[in-house]
């Protein structure tokens, strides 16, 4: 009888360990891809320790379980579907900050005021106005309702799919590629109206030149538009915010049109 129980025992551990491994394997590109669960500014370390918590959570209290796999290929071919599926939901989940650090980095590359440009001989590509949006709106999502939508978002992805229900397809392709389509156009409407006022400065600099030669305006062009274009941020921070929370708290609904179409 004792080895009976041993053999069970051991048999349920292993069911346990294998549900908790594959449940991870969803969840660790998203940690390591969108920044709400750690992205790229978390330690390794706290991003692993986090996949762990909510895999644990996942598969005692809420019951999420993997199906029964007969042999070690069926086991990783589980997790390497676990793991494509939980990539597409981080890229989808990063999708407006991503937008946020490309509409800064257009907006510093229209003033030419990015740290590449300002200090050459560094090497550094960063872009300040970049930086400050994505930092900004992972703020404000996070100390706002953004951040539970998305978790429960995640949570919700268990019930539309179950663990090595998701077949990717054409269509799910063509809804991430739809979404990132939209996440440029959003990146390109944050600078524009930078853009605009960079190129009237530009305008209205050439202008004066022609009509006074003699003033040296050469050297009056690149300051003006860099304030001219901060200014103008400083003044639509808020909008501009608003936008990108927006795109945060609609990013659920895109995931689940995607979930759907992966099932």
């Amino acid at each position: 009888m004792s080895d009976l129980a041993q053999e069970l025992t051991a048999g349920l551990v292993q069911a346990h360990v294998v549900s908790v491994a594959v449940i991870a394997a969803r969840l660790l590109p998203v940690a390591f891809l969108c920044p709400l669960l750690g992205g790229q500014l978390a330690p390794t370390t706290v991003k692993l320790g986090l996949v762990l918590s909510l895999s644990l959570f996942l598969h005692l209290p809420c019951g999420v379980s993997a199906p029964p796999v007969g042999s070690a290929f069926a086991l990783v071919a589980l997790v390497f579907r676990e793991f494509a599926l939980g990539t597409t939901i981080g890229l989808v989940a990063a999708l407006p900050f991503d937008a946020a650090r490309m509409g800064g980095r257009f907006i510093d590359l229209f003033r030419g005021s990015s740290a590449e440009a300002a200090l050459p001989m560094t090497g550094s590509r960063e872009s300040a106005s970049g930086d400050g949006l994505y930092q900004a709106l992972l703020a404000l999502a996070a100390a706002g309702v953004a951040m539970p939508l998305v978790l429960a978002a995640l949570f919700r992805s268990y019930a539309l799919i179950s663990l090595g229900g998701f077949s990717p397809s054409e269509e799910v392709v063509t809804q991430v590629v739809s979404l990132v389509g939209g996440a440029f156009g959003t990146a390109l409407a944050l600078g524009a109206p930078i853009a605009g006022v960079s190129l009237a400065v530009d305008a209205v600099m050439g202008l004066a030149s022609r009509a006074a030669p003699s003033m040296n305006l050469q050297d009056t062009g690149a300051p003006a538009r860099i304030l001219a274009g901060g200014a103008v941020l400083w003044l639509s921070i808020g909008v501009v915010s608003e936008r990108l929370l927006a795109a945060v708290v609609a990013s659920p609904d895109a995931l689940r049109s995607v979930l759907e179409a992966g099932r």
